[in-house]
């Protein structure tokens, strides 16, 4: 399950060749029943041998390409591109032998475009942009002028200044569509792919639990039969009738069974272990943030930890829950990386909720990225020496909302950075 996360959240988001395939036959069907019709019904006369020829290398193509590749397969970006530089193309010559444009289909040059700014990275899109911009400046003015002696069309119905104000609309609609198709999509790709991130850290986290409640388990449930062990193994030693092989062997028994009470001490007292059998899940607030500082014991940071005597006069107990504990690591883990010296974190209570409120030493959150703060692969420039893909916010900010928190990041002058994090108490199993 792990391994698919990373293999999503690494992996690069493109087209599958059955996708653009179908939109090109589609394409197709059209370019042929507008070509016959027009020139067929309503008798506009343009070189129809020319337009047809370039139809049938489409279909050419296509027929080509799905017999060389199989229909599930994943176009990278450059093959992507490359689709799409053809089919641009392909549709600019179209319209060179139809009218250029005049041709009122010339509008579906924007079709590539919106393609590419969806799934294309910004270079190539840009790139197909460009292409289509310079189509258009000389399709407005080199062009087989359409003509229909039925419908009244001649060479001359547009004049200069009318193409130029197609070409200046076409061109105000092609870097429009492309820059506001291209935003928003990489927005959700950036926002799927953060997601994906928080999954990812929310199964690492699910998966250390399950060890923990493995070990704790396992502590308990060998505690007494180790003790049966030993009890009946002194027993026996003291059986003055026994071979002295068998007493040898006795005190062997005896050694071993010490030795594993001892390895299962260790783990019982343990962080992972809890010092608990069936409520391993359940331990006061103050400890569970105590057991995520200790993490940081190596660093060279003071960790203040603050209660109100509300939580050790109700004795107040939370359950152990992945969400919380990485949403709480990750804040913390942002607060050591700023911290100069100390690291200030408050319990409090406020009736139907919960602060937690943690507070560094370091210079802050920086202006320019405050009003952002909780957004996805949000980074200040300045963190060369503190790198990272700028997704602890936002996935604590994610994994809290379970609880119905509220994630509030306060700038004050004269302190660090300061997160404030409200926690309903009846999402968290708190009933006072």
């Amino acid at each position: 399950m792990i391994d698919y996360l990373k293999e999503a959240v690494e992996q690069e988001e493109n087209l599958k060749l059955r996708t653009l395939n179908l939109i090109r036959w589609i394409a197709i069907f059209g370019q042929l029943f507008a070509v016959l019709i027009a020139f067929f019904y309503f008798e506009i006369s343009f070189n129809i041998f020319l337009a047809l020829l370039l139809i049938f290398g489409s279909v050419l193509l296509n027929i080509t390409v799905s017999i060389r590749y199989p229909v599930t397969k994943i176009l990278n970006f450059n093959e992507t591109f490359f689709y799409l530089v053809y089919d641009l193309v392909q549709l600019i010559l179209l319209l060179y032998f139809t009218g250029g444009l005049t041709n009122p289909f010339s509008v579906l040059i924007l079709a590539p475009l919106v393609i590419s700014a969806t799934y294309l990275d910004l270079r190539r899109t840009i790139l197909i942009t460009l292409i289509a911009i310079l189509s258009f400046s000389i399709l407005s003015i080199y062009y087989y002028p359409l003509e229909s002696s039925s419908l009244g069309i001649s060479r001359n119905n547009f004049s200069k200044f009318e193409i130029f104000l197609i070409w200046d609309a076409l061109i105000i609609a092609s870097v429009f569509i492309t820059a506001y198709c291209f935003r928003v999509a990489h927005e959700s790709r950036k926002t799927r792919k953060a997601l994906q991130q928080t999954q990812l850290s929310l199964s690492n986290e699910e998966k250390v639990s399950a060890i923990m409640s493995l070990t704790a388990a396992a502590v308990h449930e060998l505690g007494t039969p180790l003790s049966t062990i030993s009890i009946i193994s002194k027993e026996l030693t003291i059986n003055k009738n026994l071979d002295q092989n068998i007493q040898n062997d006795l005190e062997v028994i005896q050694s071993q069974v010490k030795r594993c009470s001892e390895i299962l001490e260790r783990l019982r007292t343990n962080k992972l272990s809890n010092n608990s059998n069936e409520f391993i899940n359940q331990l006061d607030f103050k400890r569970l943030i105590n057991e995520i500082v200790s993490y940081y014991q190596k660093v060279d940071i003071i960790f203040d930890v603050n209660c109100d005597s509300y939580f050790d006069d109700k004795n107040i107990t939370v359950t152990r829950s992945p969400e919380l504990i990485q949403s709480l690591t990750n804040i913390i883990d942002n607060a050591v990386k700023f911290s100069k010296k100390k690291i200030t974190i408050n319990l409090l209570d406020d009736d139907q909720f919960i602060l937690i409120e943690v507070i560094d030493d370091g210079p802050g959150f920086p202006s320019e990225i405050f009003p952002l703060l909780g957004e996805p692969y949000l980074r200040n420039n300045n963190e060369a020496e503190n790198p990272g893909l700028g997704l602890g916010l936002f996935i604590s900010k994610n994994l809290l909302a379970k609880f119905s928190s509220e994630i509030t990041f306060i700038k004050e002058s004269n302190l660090g950075g300061h997160v404030q994090i409200k926690l309903q108490k009846k999402a968290i199993g708190i009933n006072d």
